[in-house]
């Protein structure tokens, strides 16, 4: 993938080979968030007799000893992230809604490309005759031409919550103590398929689906690219959930801001 000037976002195509744009400034804001998220302070509790020197905090130490000038570790803060890029490839992400998603993923791969301690999946999934596909475009190592055939799997249902279900039960169970794992879902957020599991409300389902997965320690990311946000907020809840209408400027802003929550969320499963 080769980063491509501005204009290159607002190219749409339907079906093809296309690579995808990157934006620096969203890319730039990514990989701040993380690093400041990794070395925060925030799994690190102050102590006044044992633990590690802090060096923040001698300075205020007086005669009686009264100031924590020590601090431990108090919970589990991951060093490692294990991220998982799942795109909707359904029928109604065909032309600008698929574009969009892929310079959304196409930017993340980038942007954790270049963090050590990020292993990076990218996913995509739609569904045909009850079944849902799920397309392997890219795992660490490999090369990302994948990533440039993406609207080619654009057909089909939206399985939005078994997708989701299938590659975050992945992900927990790959997971270990000194390890984070995150979901990024990136789709229009309508999801059209029922399956076993899956009765009454399709985004009931859904919601149950991130339930689970953040119970076993999975955290969930929704980016929705229709412009209504609406049921991503019931499946992924108004403050894991980042809107992409195509503005990049926003969705920096936005999705540094939401990237960062979760991340200290996961520190604290």
């Amino acid at each position: 993938m080769a980063r491509a000037t501005k204009n290159r976002s607002q190219e749409v195509i339907g079906y093809g080979r296309r690579e995808p744009y990157v934006d620096g400034a969203t890319l730039a804001a990514i990989q701040t968030v993380f690093n400041r998220t990794r070395l925060s302070h925030q799994g690190w509790e102050g102590r006044q007799l044992h633990g590690r020197l802090d060096t923040r905090a001698v300075w205020r130490s007086d005669a009686k000893g009264n100031i924590d000038i020590f601090r431990e570790r108090h919970m589990p803060s991951p060093t490692r992230l294990d991220v998982h890029i799942l795109v909707d490839a359904s029928g109604s992400m065909f032309g600008a809604r698929a574009c969009r998603a892929q310079d959304m993923a196409g930017t993340l791969v980038k942007a954790f490309e270049r963090i050590p301690t990020v292993r990076l999946h990218v996913w995509q999934h739609n569904a045909s005759g009850g079944v849902t596909n799920i397309y392997r475009l890219y795992e660490p190592g490999q090369s990302p031409e994948g990533m440039n055939n993406m609207l080619n799997n654009i057909a089909g249902g939206n399985a939005d919550g078994f997708a989701l279900e299938a590659v975050g039960m992945r992900a927990a169970k790959a997971k270990r103590p000194d390890t984070g794992a995150l979901v990024i879902l990136i789709s229009d957020g309508l999801p059209s398929v029922t399956g076993t599991g899956a009765t009454g409300n399709i985004l009931d389902h859904s919601a149950l689906v991130v339930h689970n997965l953040r119970s076993k320690g999975v955290s969930v990311l929704g980016v929705a690219v229709a412009g209504d946000i609406a049921a991503h907020r019931h499946m992924y809840g108004e403050s894991n959930t980042v809107n992409f209408t195509g503005d990049w400027a926003e969705l920096s802003r936005d999705f540094a801001a939401v990237f960062g929550t979760v991340l200290r969320k996961g520190a604290k499963t």
